[in-house]
């Protein structure tokens, strides 16, 4: 009996970890979070001398400028992901995955110029 209750409390915590990992993935908070990190990592990437590879946000650079370009593709990720209620969690995972690329980007380009 004694060997099973660790087993028991490993598989209650496990879930309590999954369920807390699924309501941020979830959560609009986690998404305009990410939004803010995605807009900080983009311009520290420009200043280490990236440029942008999504076509429609290297557009609106070229038309607003780095900053507000890249703040008004937020805003249209914004909108488009309001409406998108359901499926925010894969929204906010791909947004992850691009605050990390950006995180990488930002710190090989600083590296370089050190």
């Amino acid at each position: 009996m004694q060997s099973s209750l660790p087993e028991l409390s490993s598989g209650a915590e496990q879930r309590e970890w999954k369920v807390a990992v699924t309501r941020v993935l979830r959560s609009r908070w986690t998404f305009a979070a990410l939004q803010v990190l995605d807009l900080l990592t983009t311009l520290a990437a420009f200043h280490g001398g990236a440029f942008e590879v999504n076509p429609l946000v290297a557009h609106l650079t070229v038309q607003f400028g780095r900053f507000r370009g890249v703040l008004i593709s937020k805003l249209i990720a914004v909108a488009i992901a309001m409406g998108v209620k359901r499926l925010v969690w894969i929204v906010n995972l791909f947004y992850a995955l691009i605050v990390g690329w950006n995180i990488v980007v930002a710190t090989l380009l600083y590296m370089k110029h050190r």
